[in-house]
Protein backbone atom coordinates (compact mmCIF):
# COMPACT_ATOMS: atom_id res chain seq x y z
CA UNK A 1 0.00 0.00 0.00
CA UNK A 2 1.06 3.88 -0.13
CA UNK A 3 -0.91 6.99 0.73
CA UNK A 4 -0.94 9.75 -2.21
CA UNK A 5 -1.71 13.44 -1.13
CA UNK A 6 -2.26 15.46 -4.48
CA UNK A 7 -3.25 19.26 -4.29
CA UNK A 8 -3.43 21.70 -6.90
CA UNK A 9 -2.57 24.87 -6.85
CA UNK A 10 -5.17 26.57 -9.21
CA UNK A 11 -7.46 28.53 -6.64
CA UNK A 12 -6.93 31.83 -6.12
CA UNK A 13 -5.95 30.89 -2.06
CA UNK A 14 -3.06 28.51 -3.51
CA UNK A 15 -1.93 31.00 -5.28
CA UNK A 16 -1.97 33.73 -3.29
CA UNK A 17 -0.65 31.84 -0.21
CA UNK A 18 0.87 28.71 -0.87
CA UNK A 19 2.51 28.13 1.97
CA UNK A 20 -0.44 28.61 4.35
CA UNK A 21 -3.16 26.66 2.41
CA UNK A 22 -0.59 24.11 2.32
CA UNK A 23 0.39 23.74 6.24
CA UNK A 24 -3.61 23.95 6.81
CA UNK A 25 -4.06 20.77 4.48
CA UNK A 26 -1.43 18.97 6.16
CA UNK A 27 -2.83 19.99 9.90
CA UNK A 28 -6.83 19.20 9.27
CA UNK A 29 -5.37 16.18 7.34
CA UNK A 30 -3.28 15.18 10.18
CA UNK A 31 -5.93 15.45 12.63
CA UNK A 32 -8.92 13.75 10.35
CA UNK A 33 -6.97 10.83 9.62
CA UNK A 34 -7.61 8.96 12.64
CA UNK A 35 -11.73 8.87 11.08
CA UNK A 36 -10.31 6.83 8.90
CA UNK A 37 -9.04 3.06 8.13
CA UNK A 38 -5.77 2.31 7.04
CA UNK A 39 -6.77 -0.15 4.26
CA UNK A 40 -6.43 0.38 0.50
CA UNK A 41 -9.27 2.19 -1.48
CA UNK A 42 -9.73 4.83 1.82
CA UNK A 43 -9.57 8.52 0.25
CA UNK A 44 -10.94 11.78 0.85
CA UNK A 45 -10.88 15.22 -0.81
CA UNK A 46 -8.78 17.70 0.54
CA UNK A 47 -10.06 21.89 0.56
CA UNK A 48 -8.35 25.04 0.90
CA UNK A 49 -9.28 27.63 3.48
CA UNK A 50 -12.65 28.79 1.33
CA UNK A 51 -13.53 25.61 1.10
CA UNK A 52 -12.72 24.88 -2.35
CA UNK A 53 -11.67 21.11 -3.43
CA UNK A 54 -7.97 21.55 -4.48
CA UNK A 55 -7.32 17.67 -4.36
CA UNK A 56 -7.33 14.15 -2.44
CA UNK A 57 -5.62 12.02 -0.41
CA UNK A 58 -6.03 8.19 -1.13
CA UNK A 59 -4.54 4.98 -0.03
CA UNK A 60 -3.39 3.10 -3.37
CA UNK A 61 -3.23 -0.68 -2.94
CA UNK A 62 0.09 -1.19 -5.29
Amino acid sequence: MRFVLEVNFDTENMQLKPLEELQKILRDWSTNITMYPIVAGAQEDVYDSDNEQVGEWAILDD
